[in-house]
């Protein structure tokens, strides 16, 4: 959960990579890598942006890229059918 919390916030901060793995560093987690950077800054920070649910899905429940694209579908479909 720290890790998630620290990644999230440095994403919302635009930091670089390297920057990044310097904080994670500094906080004693695992340092990631180009990809998993990409998801941070690609995608969960507009997720979150959107909704503080899934910010506290992200960072509490730990889940995936895969379960925000299926909870945006089921939102959209639900949204599209009422």
């Amino acid at each position: 959960m720290k890790k998630r919390r620290c990644l999230l916030g440095c994403a919302r901060k635009g930091m670089s990579l390297f920057a990044t793995n310097k904080v994670l560093e500094a906080e004693c987690l695992e340092a990631i890598d180009d990809t998993e950077w990409s998801i941070w800054t690609n995608y969960y920070v507009d997720i979150m942006r959107k909704n503080p649910y899934y910010e506290y899905e992200l960072v509490t429940n730990n889940r995936s890229l895969s379960w925000f694209a299926n909870e945006l579908k089921r939102h959209q479909n639900k949204t599209t059918i009422s």
